[in-house]
Formats: C-alpha cells, structure tokens, sequence
C-alpha cells in the first residue's frame, strides 16, 4: 500500500493506493459519517485486479479540514476528487468510480459535469442520488396526483429525519462530542456492520472527525442542488446497487434514473444502508462484475 497527501486548494487529501498501476483504477468515494477505512472489505478483495484508490474526505481522518465558509459545497467536493485521481493516474486518467452514501451523492454530481466525466470509465453508485434527480422525484410524485406516489415522496421525507436535526446550529455537534462513539457505533451495527467488524475499532478522535466537519456537507448542499442533467445525458455505464432494507434511501429514488442514463444497470442487495460491510461478497462480485463488462467493451472498442 502507497500512502500519498494530495493537495487539493487549501487541504491536503489522505489517499491509499493499494495493487498494480498496469491495472484499471478503482477509486471508492465514502460516505457520512465515514472514513476511507470503511472500503477495507473492498480493498481486500479487489486489489489482486485492480489498482484500488481510497481516500479520506476533507476534514476527516488523515486529511485537513478548511476555514472557508463554503468548504463542503460541491464544486469543492468535485475538485478534490479530480486532485486526487490526476495523483494517481495522471492528468488524462481515467478511473471506475464507485461511491456509497454522500460518496454517491458526489459521485453523481461528477460525471454529470461534463468537464469532469470526462475522467470517468464507470460509475457504480450505492444508496445515494443526485440531489437534483432527487428533489425532482420528489416534485414529479406529489403533482402525480396518485396516493401511492405521494406516500412514497413522504416516506422518503420521513427516512430523511437526519437531515433536518443536521441543519440545526450547534445542537448536533453538542450531542456527537459528548455521545459521538455511542451514537456512530449504534446506527452503524443497525444498519448492516456487524459489531465484530474491525471497523468500528476507531479511536474517539477518528470518530468525531468523521462528523464534526462534513456534517456541513448537508448545510451546504440539499437546498442548492446542482441542475437536472439531461435526459439520456449520462453517457457513462452505470451500475445502481440498492440495497432492500435502507433506512435512509428509499429504493423509490432512482425511480427515473433510466430517462438520464442510457446504460443503466440495476442490482439488488439484500442488506441494510452499508451493505458494503454485510454483503461484502455481493458487493464486491457486482463490482468487479460491471468492472470486468465495461474495460470488455473498452477493449472491443480499441480493437
């Protein structure tokens, strides 16, 4: 494993580089409250095939956090992760995106962009939306006028009960420095990590980094999503894993995720929210399955 700090503005990223450079690059994007160490299953795995790219988000673990008032929108998301893959692979690499959770939701913002997609091969995307896509589903069911798509619009509203107490002031903060280990183990084991997982070994110092900053990610961004792509837009293979019983990302979602992407692959786990910890088996074979079919047609395309 290479450890590298790439400077991205005015942080310094915390990147691992695990396997062969002559491989495809895999780079795994997490989520909240998460750090890079929640990918060690997929690293294990996968780094006999690939090159496997993790990295911490600003302000969380081996990375620096920013003073900058807007240091969680989006468009500072996106160039962090453009830093690092230009580290790994070179300015006119490319890489397999995968991303879970926040991870997702900037994921999506990022090969949408066109000057940014550009650098993507694939994107697999697990239990997270694109905040546009998504206030959208949200407007397209309750004008539908049909009971069960407004039912599901609330319940998605419901699902999200986390989002409003993280856009109170000061209040979450109070609540994770005093009870942070407590409440971050407890929604992890009951929502799909097993109490045995090493990963929960963190120390008190990595669990509230994991929250303390990027809980601004949902101040900053929900109520300025970026613009709906283009229908049939999304050029790229991309693969949705949802997971049966997510608690916090209704299935519902990605409902008209085909009008946008016209490679678009669904699979379904039959796990919680970080089924990349429960099913880690599945997740893994439908990476590397996908994986394995786009660098195919890549091939096909070059010969």
């Amino acid at each position: 494993m290479k450890e590298l700090l790439v400077k991205s503005y005015d942080v310094e990223l915390s990147v691992q580089v695990y396997g062969s450079a002559k491989k495809p690059t895999l780079l795994f994007l997490h989520g909240f409250p998460d750090c890079h160490k929640t990918w060690d299953h997929q690293v294990e795995a996968l780094q006999k095939h690939y090159q496997v790219v993790t990295f911490d988000m600003r302000g969380v673990g081996g990375s620096t956090w920013s003073a900058r008032r807007n240091a969680y929108k989006m468009n500072n998301m996106l160039a962090d992760i453009e830093a690092v893959i230009n580290a790994v692979v070179g300015k006119d690499g490319q890489v397999h995106l995968i991303g879970h959770d926040w991870g997702s939701v900037i994921g999506w913002s990022f090969i949408t962009e066109r000057y940014y997609a550009r650098r993507i091969l694939s994107y697999t995307s697990m239990s997270g939306p694109h905040l546009g896509l998504m206030l959208d589903w949200v407007r397209r069911s309750l004008l539908s006028g049909k009971p069960k798509k407004v039912a599901s619009a609330l319940k998605q509203g419901i699902f999200s009960w986390y989002v409003y107490l993280f856009n109170l002031p000061v209040i979450p903060e109070m609540l994770f420095k005093s009870l942070g280990p407590v409440i971050w183990k407890t929604a992890l084991t009951r929502n799909g990590v097993d109490p045995d997982d090493a990963y929960l070994q963190q120390s008190s110092a990595d669990i509230k980094s994991v929250f303390l900053n990027p809980v601004n990610l949902y101040r900053q961004n929900p109520l300025d999503p970026p613009p709906l792509p283009a229908k049939g837009g999304i050029q790229m293979p991309v693969q949705l894993l949802i997971p049966t019983g997510d608690s916090f990302i209704s299935d519902q979602l990605f409902e008209f995720y085909d009008e946008y992407v016209p490679q678009l692959t669904r699979r379904v786990i039959d796990g919680k929210h970080w089924a990349h910890h429960s099913h880690k088996d599945d997740f893994n074979q439908y990476v590397r399955e996908f994986v394995e079919r786009v660098q195919g047609t890549q091939k096909s395309r070059a010969a």
